[in-house]
């Protein structure tokens, strides 16, 4: 899928651009942060929120720039990806992916809290300071309890900096430690930048606060007067007896959030406007990150000099359900609210981006593109690709030659899994042997997933045992909206979307890697089977005397 976009044209144009910037651009101000770096090697400002889809069933494109306007100063003059893919959930697999543009079921990074990146993995920190940059890292980690809570521990994945303990997501955390993430990037900017170029990454928690929904929300810094943008359901809410139709894992979803965020209800008017308002406190959270992205970019272009040669990457690791088919928070399932996010690129320099306006991109990209894209950006090139150190990577899609070409084509597919034990749990808990691990392609026409059980220790179907799927027409509305699964009526979709999925399995989810990262996966991969078996192993035997306990949905 790499393009032959190449050192030479991207730097020829980059600098033609950046001369015209440094036209406009005023004198230093106090502080160590540099323009005067290789001009070849633009400063990177990766910017990371938790649980933002892209927006969908949510009010028009304009009222949105007045609720989010610092998200917009990004978009706009920005390339803008409508199409961009989380390649798992939840937020550790998700994170996983982004940093090492590797699937879940490569590193295995798969579980919540109980996964660890093995810091033998090249990241794009690491990575970009094999080409010189200055790496810097502020706010939600996730990827394991070790970094997450020593201090350095982030320099055996290519980064200094660190927020420590890394601010994870419990309940209200976003509003809580946002602010103290952009703190530390502001005193790094202004006191330790440095004279290297610089990639930096301000990863913030909102509006993952929306997770909590519905029992954490009701807490005290939830009480704010939130607006009502929104005053129904989206289109494709589901109940729980139309959700009972799909693939079992849903339902355990329903039952592991009751479970440890407190029952949703359903059924009732007073149910529904509990929903609609969900959604304008999701809306709120989201309304919450921004006022911080705005402080990040504030201090970036403190320094116009700085800003001028400052490439803004923002995305998100994953999306949030927010009421579409009756669920909330992520995982469990393959829709597109939780999987799609936002990308942008904005490039000052008008070499990947327009300096003005903004321009959308509808083809397919995943988020195993991001670190290559990262590199690309880095490199001026993809000679990055022809490396023996990056050949786990070199066959990734090329993001910046379609930020350049908008008639170039996307990826033909993007493919995602969700391997979370946690509902596999909850499938344990409340007696549904439901199918707990998905694994989804999705291409223009159409979308497929299949539900299956894993043999023992081991990622691999279990054959033995029964399968769900999902097929989604997307000629149709009801298949555009994900609520009429063809999968079992007969649709000729499903000869060609299944021996798909079953290819990408085999040639990029589970694709294997080389020789000089197989101890980076037998660990990860180890660390994982350990994982799985202690919270299977705890679930059957507290099962059953927790039934009559927890409280279920109705």
């Amino acid at each position: 899928m790499p393009s032959s976009f190449t050192r030479r044209g991207f730097l020829s144009s980059a600098a033609t651009s950046a001369t015209a910037a440094a036209a406009v651009s005023t004198g230093a101000a106090p502080g160590r942060a540099r323009a005067d770096t290789d001009p070849d090697k633009p400063n990177i400002l990766v910017i990371i929120v938790d649980e933002m889809r892209t927006p969908v069933w949510f009010p028009d494109q304009q009222t949105l720039d007045t609720v989010l306007p610092n998200i917009a100063r990004i978009r706009r003059g920005s390339v803008s990806f409508e199409n961009h893919y989380t390649a798992a959930n939840d937020c550790t697999p998700a994170r996983g992916c982004l940093l090492t543009g590797l699937y879940a079921q490569q590193t295995g990074v798969m579980v919540v809290s109980e996964s660890t990146l093995s810091p033998l993995f090249p990241t794009w920190g690491s990575m970009l300071r094999d080409h010189g940059y200055d790496t810097t890292y502020w706010g939600k980690w996730h990827l394991g309890s070790y970094p997450d809570r020593t201090p350095g521990a982030l320099e055996a994945y290519g980064f200094h900096g660190g927020t420590y303990p890394s601010p994870n997501g419990a309940p209200g955390q976003g509003l809580q430690a946002d602010p103290k993430i952009v703190d530390q990037f502001a005193d790094w900017f202004h006191n330790d930048s440095g004279a290297a170029p610089w990639c930096t990454t301000v990863s913030l928690v909102n509006p993952h606060d929306i997770q909590w929904w519905p029992r954490w929300t009701r807490r005290d810094q939830f009480n704010a007067d939130i607006p009502r943008w929104m005053n129904e359901l989206p289109p494709n809410f589901e109940s729980l007896e139309q959700l009972s139709r799909k693939p079992r894992l849903q339902m355990a979803l329903v039952e592991v959030s009751a479970v440890a965020f407190g029952v949703a209800p359903y059924g009732t008017p007073e149910a529904m406007q509990a929903w609609i308002e969900m959604r304008n406190l999701y809306l709120w959270a989201q309304q919450q990150v921004d006022i911080q992205i705005g402080r990040v970019l504030d201090t970036l272009h403190s320094r116009p000099d700085v800003a001028a040669n400052t490439v803004v990457v923002f995305t998100s690791d994953h999306g949030d359900y927010a009421g579409s088919h009756g669920l909330h928070g992520k995982g469990g399932a393959a829709y597109d609210e939780a999987l799609r996010v936002p990308l942008y690129v904005h490039d000052p320099r008008g070499y990947l981006s327009p300096v003005d306006g903004t321009t959308t991109r509808d083809q397919l990209t995943s988020s195993v593109d991001f670190t290559p894209l990262l590199l690309t950006i880095g490199t001026g090139g993809n000679e990055w690709r022809g490396d023996g150190r990056y050949e786990h990577l070199s066959g990734r899609f090329d993001i910046a030659a379609l930020c350049r070409d908008a008639g170039a084509s996307g990826r033909p597919w993007v493919a995602h899994t969700t391997d979370e034990a946690s509902i596999e749990e909850a499938a344990i808990l409340f007696n549904q042997d439901a199918p707990g691990h998905v694994a989804m392609v999705r291409t223009a026409e159409a979308k497929f997933a299949s539900y299956s059980q894993w043999v023992h220790g081991r990622i691999q179907i279990d054959s033995t045992r029964p399968q769900e799927f999902e097929l989604y027409d997307y000629s149709t509305d009801g298949g555009r909206l994900e609520l009429d699964n063809q999968a079992a009526t007969g649709n000729p979709l499903r000869g060609d979307m299944e021996p798909l999925l079953d290819n990408v399995i085999r040639t990029e989810i589970q694709q294997p890697l080389p020789p000089y990262l197989r101890a980076a996966q037998d660990e990860g991969i180890g660390d994982y089977i350990s994982a799985q078996t202690n919270i299977l192993v705890q679930a059957e035997r507290i099962g059953n005397a927790l039934l009559d306990a927890v409280p279920r949905p109705s």
